[in-house]
């Protein structure tokens, strides 16, 4: 049998998450034992306002940055091109180590019948291995299963079904645990008034890019806030009608509008208030690392109720139902730059976007119906701006 002495170990982090999370991930790590040795290889998958904490661990530990989100099984498979290591140990979702959690998960591979070794989450014995937070197995026998490539949420157990065959069943190690990460970046009181209600329409609620747009709102935002998410997809309704119904949802002194693929960055929403308080009707944020519209990025923009009551289409309706999936925003935008009052872009505020990726949905039907859509929306909204002058994205 093996002993830890025996076993050199890369710990593999990715994360997707904001810097508080990530630190108290890493803090877990470093509190770990001096037996097995191990390095550590963290991979930025795109996430938001890392770069300050990743700077700081240069020289202790490797830091790959990936330029577009990976996911898991991508960036398993970057840190697997940097390690010499015998044994691979990843954590997921920023998951936070206990003291022992990985030479546990090592004494346990030292058994030859163990394939994997997953660790239990908040010292629960029956976490499913599907839902394990964090594994550990040999080298070779990930190399010769390959990273699976599945969402994030099924690459470990997916990982250890593969490597079963070849080097043996998986076992789930009581003694090794993670807990989850604690991702909400204020400490409010309980019971708090919200003053921030976030609207994001989407296709599927239960979509991993909804979970990564909660998980950055959870993460970067300082105030309290509720969330409304209207899931539209049973069928697809466009995006006005979703919006207004978030928006007549929402109860606060402020409301954002925000896609599903938007991940907002670490004090995001400050500048965006005061730009409002400050009088503007509309303010919206800098999109970092990807295209950027100067005069109205509507992929994520911050409203009053004042101004929903002054620039709503009609009541109860604050976008113009007519226009389904497009041109709402250029309506908007018109109607706001002819009242003097245009939306304000504001810098110190950013955010990362995927791009309208739900309009990018490889369903034929559900692209057929958004070319026709929004050719009828074009063809109404110039009906109703006959002298608006439609032009390209102002980048910025």
């Amino acid at each position: 049998m093996m002993s830890l002495e025996d076993l050199s170990v890369c710990v593999v982090v990715p994360l997707q998450c904001g810097p508080e999370p990530a630190l108290r991930c890493l803090e877990g790590i470093a509190a770990q034992g001096e037996e097995p040795a191990f390095e550590v290889i963290v991979v930025d998958d795109a996430a938001p306002g890392l770069e300050p904490l990743l700077a700081q661990l240069e020289g202790d530990v490797t830091v790959l940055r990936n330029e577009r989100r990976l996911g898991l099984a991508g960036s398993l498979s970057r840190a697997l091109d940097h390690t010499r290591a015998d044994t691979v140990a990843v954590l997921r979702d920023a998951a936070v180590p206990a003291p022992g959690w990985l030479s546990e998960l090592c004494a346990a591979l030292a058994d030859p019948a163990v394939g994997t070794a997953l660790s239990v989450t908040g010292g629960r014995p029956d976490t499913p291995a599907l839902g394990s937070l964090a594994a550990a197995v040999p080298l070779a026998h990930v190399r010769a299963a390959g990273v699976p490539d599945v969402p994030d949420e099924l690459v470990l157990g997916t990982l250890a079904l593969s490597v079963a065959p070849i080097a043996g069943a998986a076992q789930i190690v009581a003694t090794s645990s993670v807990a989850p990460a604690r991702t909400h970046g204020s400490e409010l009181e309980p019971g708090s008034a919200a003053e921030l209600t976030i609207v994001i329409p989407t296709l599927d609620a239960t979509s991993a890019r909804v979970r990564r747009c909660l998980q950055a709102v959870a993460a970067a935002t300082d105030v309290a806030y509720e969330v409304v998410i209207v899931d539209n997809g049973a069928p697809p309704q466009g995006f006005s009608g979703p919006v207004n119904a978030g928006i007549r949802a929402a109860d606060t002194p402020y409301i954002v509008v925000m896609n599903d693929d938007v991940e907002p960055e670490p004090g995001w929403f400050g500048p965006l208030r005061s730009t409002l308080d400050a009088g503007a009707a509309v303010s919206f944020p800098r999109t970092v690392d990807g295209a950027m519209r100067s005069d109205f990025a509507a992929w994520c923009f911050a409203l009053t109720r004042e101004t929903v009551t002054e620039f709503g289409h009609a009541d109860g309706e604050f976008f113009d139902p007519s226009l389904v999936i497009w041109f709402q925003d250029t309506d908007l935008y018109t109607r706001l730059c002819r009242a003097g009052r245009p939306p304000m872009l504001v810098r110190e505020s950013t955010i990362r976007h995927g791009l309208s990726q739900t309009l990018s949905d490889p369903d034929p039907r559900l692209s057929a119906w958004v070319r026709t859509q929004v050719q009828v929306d074009q063809q109404r909204f110039e009906a109703k701006h006959p002298d608006a002058v439609l032009q390209a994205a102002t980048l910025s």
